[in-house]
This record gives C-alpha cells, structure tokens and sequence, in this order.
C-alpha cells in the first residue's frame, strides 16, 4: 500500500470520478486507474463501484475512506513533527590540505568534545578552492595559513611555525641539530606544489646558490611524506607535521614562516563563526604547543 493510492483513492470518492481526480492529482486517468486497481486487489475487496456518469463508495470503500483519512494525517503529524524539530547546529569549515597537522587536529577534536552538538563539516581542498568556496558561501569559515603580518577583523591568527626539512631516520642528515640551505645541494627533494611558501623558497634557494635535485613533483603530501618515509626523497615542510620514522631539522638560515588562522565573511553565519573563533582563542586546545 502506497501514500498516493490512498490520496488517488481519496480523490475518486471526492469527485467521483476517475477523470476529475486524475485532473486534481495531476497525473493520466490511466495511471490513476491502474493505481486504485492495485490498492483494491491488495486489501483484496472492490473500494469503488463504477458506473458510466459517477463512482461511488463500496461499503468496503467507505470503511476503508475513514482509515485513509487517519493515515493521511498520521503521515502529515510525523512530518511535521520532524520538519519542526531542533536541528543539530552545523558549522562548514574550509580545511588547507597542508593542515592535517596535530594543533589542527586538537583544536577540532577539543571544540567537538566541548560542543558535542554542533555538527562539524569539513571541506579541503588547496587556497584558491578554499577562498572560492568561502566567497561562494559553500563554507562558513576557513583554516588557512596567511602570509605577512597583514590580518584584518575577519581573521584569527592561531600560531605561526617556520619550515623545516624532512627526512627519513635513516638519512644522512638525520642526526644534525641544523643544517644550512647549502647542505641541501644536489639532495633528493620533493617538490611539494601546494607548498604555502613554494614560489619564496625558490628564491630563497636560488639567493643561496642552492639547487636541490627534485626527484618528485607532487599536490598530494601523503605522496610526500611516502617518498620522505622510505628515504627516497627529502622535503620542506611545516614544523607541526608528525610522520612516523622521520625527524624534522631546523634550517638556519630559511626564515619563512606560515601563520595558521580563521578566516570568515562578514556575511558568515556569525554565531556559529563567533562560538568557533572564541574557543580557538583559548589555550585549553594548544596542549604542547610551542611554535612560532
């Protein structure tokens, strides 16, 4: 038994006929037809006589009308028992594909544990998806890496944490408590196109006289981290980034730095960007945190 046999039904005894309720319900007086046949032959009694000029009620047909109505209404209270009921709070956060790092992280696991209620939904992605994303209104707010000191009244600045390189515990730099970019010539590298400092770090490099072999080129950091794990490559990333069976080396005389923050419209949902924002001003998320 189907909702629209019951309101085909209904129809019928309303107009009496099969053609005026086709009319009301909108669709073909066959499809109206064959679909009040089919009710019929399941409940497995005639609902309705037809006669040439009007269609009546069976005494079956008008049992059977009395409980229509109340499933009909049934179905109209749950529905508007559901539609009107409190929604669980949501908040869209554009998430930088390099940020899958252990503040980020805890700063999300903390805000959950603190607001079981409100739904997180996240959305990665690079810095031009995610700043087309947030001016098309598909995200709330963003976690993102800024450059310079330049942060307006829709941005938070989290923590700032400088670049470092990363290699393989089995490499031959694995042991040094610093390095200098000229120990870097002709090193295996990874090219990491997403890299919020790609386009300074070359000339950084190149000021250096320091050319690195890049051995791989890719968008992808789980591929980087790959080459760096099984000691194929070596590569520049932030500080905060954890891998299993790698050190990260501080490089003395590379000095660019990324700044993680909030970022938000002002036509963003407001409440919910100010109950995120407020959290993540807090320290009770940062645990260790020491960077910068």
């Amino acid at each position: 038994m189907e909702i629209r046999q019951i309101r085909y039904f209904l129809a019928v005894q309303e107009t009496g006929s099969f053609t005026k309720a086709a009319e009301k319900m909108f669709v073909t007086q066959p499809a109206l037809s064959a679909a009040i046949k089919t009710l019929e032959e399941e409940l497995g009694v005639e609902l309705l006589h037809r006669r040439h000029k009007q269609v009546t009620l069976t005494p079956a047909g008008s049992r059977f009308r009395d409980r229509a109505f109340s499933i009909l209404a049934e179905c109209s209270a749950a529905k508007s028992e559901l539609m009107n009921a409190p929604r669980p709070r949501q908040l869209r956060i554009g998430m930088l594909d390099t940020l899958n790092t252990p503040p980020i992280n805890n700063l999300l696991h903390e805000f959950h544990t603190t607001y079981p209620e409100t739904e997180l939904h996240l959305h990665t992605g690079n810095k031009v998806e995610l700043a087309n994303k947030l001016g098309q209104g598909k995200v709330d707010m963003l976690l993102t890496s800024m450059g310079g000191d330049d942060f307006s009244r829709t941005q938070l600045p989290l923590y700032q944490e400088r670049f470092q390189l990363m290699v393989s515990r089995q490499h031959d730099l694995a042991n040094r408590a610093s390095i200098r970019l000229a120990d870097l010539h002709g090193l295996p590298m990874v090219l990491r196109k997403n890299c919020e400092v790609l386009h300074e770090g070359k000339r950084v490099f190149l000021a250096e006289q320091a050319q690195p072999r890049i051995t791989c080129r890719t968008d992808n950091d789980s591929w980087a981290l790959t080459m760096v794990r099984n000691n194929l490559a070596a590569a520049i990333l932030a500080e905060t980034v954890i891998e299993p069976g790698t050190v990260s080396i501080p490089i003395s005389d590379f000095g660019l730095t990324r700044t993680v923050a909030c970022v938000w419209r002002e036509h963003s949902d407001q409440e919910m960007v100010q109950l995120f924002t407020v959290f993540a001003a807090r320290d009770s998320w940062r645990g260790g945190l020491n960077v910068g």
